[in-house]
C-alpha cells in the first residue's frame, strides 16, 4: 500500500493564503490613505478593516466549490437499478478502506472519465461519466472506485478542490502555482494509480479500466481547465497539459510491474 507522505499533498493553506494575499495588499494602501487623511488614528481602522477581509476572504474562498462545479457539469446522482453496479462497488470499497461512501454522481458524456471533489473525506463526491460506466465492466470499474477512494483516503482532496478556485484566478494560480502544479503532475497520477489497486489487491482491474479509457477517449465535450486536475485522465485536448499528466502507456508499465 502507497504511504500517503509519498504524494506530499500540498496543504490548503497554500491556496488560502494566496487568496488573503491581494485583500492585504489593498488593505494597506487603504490604510495609507486613512492615515495621510486622519493621521496615526487612520492606522486602526485601516488594520481592523484588513483583518476583517482577510478572515472573510479565508472563509468564503472554498465555500461553494462542489456544487459549483456539479453545476457546471451537469451531473445528476447516481440511483436505482441505472446505478447499481456504482453504487454497490462503493458500498464495499467504502467498508474495506473505511472511507464514508461519497457522494456519487453520473455526467452525460460519452468519454471515460472519472473526477473526485470534496472539502473533507466525509463531504466528497465521486463524478463518473456515462461513457465510463458504458466502457467498463464490473472488475474494471471497481478498480477506477477503488482508485477515486485512495483518493480521498489520501488526503489531497481539500488542496486539490480549493485548487479549482484558484485556477480561477490568475493572481492567485501565480502565487499559488507550485501547490496548483502538485496536484497535476505525471508522478502524482502514478502514485494514485498505486494507490488504488493498494485497495482491490487487483492491479489487472485498474489496468484493463485505463486500456479501455484510452480506446474510447477521455476528452470530455466541455472540459474546463480548472477542474483537469480532478479527473482520473486529462479531461482535455491531446498534449493540452502536456508535461503535467502521465501518458497511458507510462501508467500501464507502472501497473504491470506490480
Amino acid at each position: 500500500m502507497i504511504d500517503s507522505a509519498e504524494l506530499s499533498p500540498p496543504r490548503t493553506k497554500v491556496f488560502v493564503a494566496a487568496a488573503v494575499v491581494p485583500v492585504i495588499c489593498l488593505g494597506l494602501v487603504a490604510t495609507a490613505l486613512l492615515v495621510v487623511l486622519l493621521g496615526p488614528l487612520g492606522l486602526v481602522p485601516g488594520f481592523l478593516g484588513t483583518g476583517i477581509a482577510c478572515f472573510f476572504r479565508a472563509k468564503s474562498f472554498g465555500t461553494g466549490i462542489e456544487a459549483e462545479v456539479l453545476g457546471s457539469l451537469g451531473a445528476v446522482p447516481a440511483e436505482g437499478d441505472a446505478h447499481a453496479r456504482l453504487l454497490n462497488l462503493a458500498e464495499g470499497l467504502s467498508g474495506t478502506c473505511g472511507v464514508p461512501i461519497p457522494g456519487l454522481f453520473v455526467m452525460e458524456d460519452p468519454a471515460a472519465n472519472m473526477m473526485v471533489i470534496g472539502s473533507t473525506p466525509e463531504l466528497s463526491t465521486i463524478v463518473v461519466t456515462s461513457g465510463l460506466l458504458d466502457a467498463l465492466d464490473r472488475i474494471q470499474l471497481e478498480g477506477v472506485v477503488g482508485r477515486a477512494f485512495a483518493q480521498i483516503r489520501q488526503g489531497d482532496l481539500p488542496a486539490a478542490t480549493l485548487a479549482v478556485r484558484a485556477a480561477k484566478s490568475p493572481l492567485v494560480r501565480s502565487l499559488a502555482g507550485s501547490g496548483v502544479n502538485a496536484l497535476a503532475s505525471p508522478e502524482r497520477d502514478i502514485l494514485l494509480d498505486r494507490a488504488g489497486v493498494g485497495l482491490t489487491r487487483y492491479p489487472p482491474g485498474l489496468l484493463a479500466a485505463l486500456v479501455e479509457c484510452e480506446r474510447v477517449g477521455t476528452r470530455l465535450a466541455e472540459p474546463d481547465p480548472a477542474t483537469a486536475h480532478l479527473w482520473m485522465a486529462d479531461p482535455g485536448p491531446t498534449g493540452a497539459h502536456e508535461g503535467e499528466r502521465a501518458a497511458f502507456d507510462l501508467r500501464l508499465e507502472g501497473l504491470r510491474l506490480l
